[in-house]
């Protein structure tokens, strides 16, 4: 659900922030919130809702959110808070703590808590919000563990799970739905793996969680062509043995198989677009450590040579391009 709330000549800015108060309510926890300008002021949410998680995308002009001691007692159920800043930059004060949270980064805060938030103008966020017991016991740790109000950056493996909530963030309501039913309630698992990465333990989450899983391909998509890549590194980077890398590769043939055909699109879309490139560069380039291992693997995935492949979409191309110059104008 998106909804966007901005003050006009028929909505005052107090009207105006009375219905972002309520959407910020219900997407994430009560809170009084201000504008930090005077003048025209406008907030856009898109919220929608996981298994236990609540995962939104917001944009707004600079605002001051406070969740006061009197807001907190009325509340019921206790929930875990992250901040993934995509732009500008958020201030929020918990715990005697002040996260200074700029865009690339993401902080965790205690919904039981009270806390006081500034950002600047048209700062943009992914907010999460889930029980916070059930993501406690599936990370195995304790509520005095919890590294609230440190601002964290979202680079390396804390990036694989930002990247993945902000991504869930932009799906249209029947992907959403898609997507519970996929991941059958791994996103909680998601969010244990960000806490247990923020404290620093060794293993982020269990080998058959979708972390893992988009560990793995996000570590693929950044070193599949180089053609020294092997089985042993790629789980050691995921930090598993080699048995459950072949186990998280179930279905797909085996970690050999996936790198190979993401080395062949790769090839592909150089062959469409490179029409005059030599083989032999694009071997060499889609991670391929001889001819001969490019011409085998392009032929198995693809039932052509590489070869083949691109004099055929020369030929499809160039029908196209005819078709095209005998339409009428």
């Amino acid at each position: 659900m998106t909804v966007e709330v901005r003050s006009s000549s028929t909505l005052s800015p107090r009207d105006a922030f009375e219905q972002w108060e309520a959407l910020m309510a219900d997407a994430i926890v009560p809170s009084a919130i201000s504008p930090l300008h005077d003048g025209c002021w406008n907030g856009k949410i898109t919220s929608t809702q996981f298994d236990r998680v609540s995962v939104a995308l917001m944009r707004a002009s600079a605002q001051q959110v406070n969740r006061t001691q009197r807001m907190v007692s009325r509340s019921q159920g206790e929930y875990l808070l992250a901040n993934i800043v995509l732009e500008g930059t958020n201030w929020t004060e918990q715990q005697g703590r002040t996260a200074e949270s700029v865009a690339g980064s993401i902080a965790f805060y205690d919904s039981a808590q009270p806390l006081l938030s500034r950002t600047t103008d048209n700062a943009m966020s992914t907010l999460l919000r889930a029980p916070l017991q059930p993501v406690l016991d599936y990370a195995g740790l304790a509520r005095e563990e919890l590294p609230f109000a440190v601002p964290i950056p979202a680079d390396g493996a804390m990036g694989v799970v930002t990247r993945f909530f902000r991504d869930m963030a932009d799906l249209s309501n029947e992907e959403a739905e898609r997507a519970n039913v996929a991941f059958d309630g791994q996103t909680t698992g998601m969010l244990a793996s960000a806490l247990l990465l923020a404290v620093g333990k060794a293993s982020p989450a269990p080998a058959d969680s979708l972390y893992t899983r988009q560990q793995m391909m996000s570590y693929l998509r950044k070193r599949f062509t180089d053609p020294d890549l092997t089985v042993d590194e790629i789980a050691r980077a995921c930090l598993v043995s080699r048995r459950t890398l072949f186990r998280m590769c179930e279905g797909l043939g085996g970690p050999g198989a996936l790198i190979r055909r993401m080395r062949i699109e790769h090839a592909r879309r150089q062959l469409r677009s490179e029409p005059t490139r030599s083989l032999n560069s694009i071997a060499a380039t889609s991670g391929f450590a001889s001819d001969r291992h490019f011409y085998r693997a392009f032929q198995l995935e693809t039932g052509m040579t590489p070869g083949e492949f691109r004099s055929q979409f020369a030929v499809a191309a160039s029908g196209a391009r005819r078709v095209t110059r005998q339409l009428p104008g």
